[in-house]
């Protein structure tokens, strides 16, 4: 049998061995546990850097896709806004052309070729509503040059519009032909409207 101090020293060696022992293989152990974590950890970061990196791509996709359609609508608004001012401008043309084309009919009167245009304006009057024995309504401004047209079988009455032309009405009431230049202007407006912007525009 050992001695008790013997025994004692051998315990506390045994015990200082299992302790060392047992640090190393906690060592070892943390290490390992360390390790892992430190995967887990570039594991999770990897991750995160490409969910951020397909947040970042999808924002990026949004704005772009934003700033196309306010791009497209910024476009969109330029082409009719400048479309709404051209066309603002060839209104404005036409409506000075016009003005002026009144101004010029409106001293067509004084005019030696009025009467023929008057004459002619009757026939096709009586034209239009097919009665030889048609009334004819003209200006009062028209008296004179209404009396040097005689050989024509038609009812003349004087009327209140200032407009140079006439108005033809069949000898029943029934039909009634504005021939007054304005009235032709009206008719014949979208062609002339067509003319004048393609030798201005």
């Amino acid at each position: 049998m050992k001695p008790k101090k013997e025994v004692l020293k051998t315990s506390s060696e045994n015990a200082e061995e299992i302790c060392s022992k047992i640090r190393d293989e906690s060592s070892e152990e943390v290490q390992l546990i360390l390790s892992k974590a430190d995967k887990e950890k570039g594991r999770i970061l990897a991750e995160a850097s490409k969910g951020a990196e397909s947040n970042a791509q999808a924002i990026l996709s949004a704005a772009e896709k934003a700033m196309e359609q306010n791009r497209e609508r910024i476009f969109s608004t330029v082409t009719m806004e400048k479309r709404r001012v051209r066309l603002e401008a060839e209104s404005l043309f036409i409506d000075d052309v016009i003005a002026a084309v009144k101004r010029e009919a409106e001293n067509f009167r004084g005019s030696k070729d009025y009467v023929k245009f008057l004459r002619e304006a009757i026939l096709e009057g009586i034209k239009v509503v097919d009665s030889e024995k048609a009334q004819v309504f003209y200006s009062r401004l028209d008296e004179e040059a209404i009396s040097q047209i005689s050989d024509l079988s038609v009812q003349f009455k004087k009327s209140d519009f200032v407009d140079i032309g006439v108005m033809v009405q069949s000898e029943d009431n029934r039909l009634l032909f504005d021939n007054t230049f304005s009235a032709k202007l009206r008719r014949a407006h979208d062609e002339i409207y067509s003319k004048l912007l393609k030798e201005a525009f």
